[in-house]
């Protein structure tokens, strides 16, 4: 019971943290002030995700809440060391895309992409390392059965996030 109210919870704390400018009150922001804006909703957004996971350990592993909110902390250490990594990648797939898609020949593209495309590898195999050390150090302090109760929840939290952020995205004008 307690775990579907965590699940139905995260959904809404993604779209609550999330703010938006009043429609009776447009106004242009400069550049600055804008990112600042933007910084402090994705801060506050991060703390809130941070927080959600930490119960989510705490509840799936039967953990103490120091050692859930260390496991909580190096989740976010991952995030944000692949963040970048994730930005830099998807921004690669859509220029090869463009130049795919765009006019020239199949030698001129081939000619274009190619260094994309091993920088684009290259940072997969970083992705991947990361993301198989982070494994690493969240299971050297678990027990086998919270191993893999964490490796569910994980799964299971990045879904729930990925349908909050595409829930998100709808509501948008």
């Amino acid at each position: 019971m307690l775990r579907k109210a965590l699940i139905m919870l995260l959904p809404a704390a993604l779209l609550t943290a999330q703010g938006r400018f009043r429609a009776e009150r447009p106004r242009p922001l400069d550049r600055p002030r804008a990112e600042a804006r933007r910084e402090f909703r994705r801060d506050r957004l991060m703390a809130r995700i941070h927080q959600l996971r930490m119960a989510r350990i705490q509840l799936s592993l039967g953990v103490p809440e120091d050692k859930a909110r260390t496991l909580s902390d190096r989740w976010a250490d991952f995030d944000q060391d692949s963040m970048g990594r994730r930005q830099e990648m998807r921004r690669l797939r859509e220029q090869v895309n463009g130049i795919l898609v765009g006019p020239g020949s199949e030698e001129h593209k081939n000619a274009q992409i190619r260094p994309m495309v091993e920088q684009l590898t290259a940072l997969q195999r970083q992705q991947q390392e990361a993301k198989r050390l982070f494994e690493e150090d969240i299971r050297a302090s678990l027990t086998p059965a919270q191993q893999g109760r964490f490796i569910l929840l994980q799964e299971e939290f990045e879904k729930s996030l990925q349908a909050a952020i595409a829930e998100q995205r709808k509501e948008r004008p």
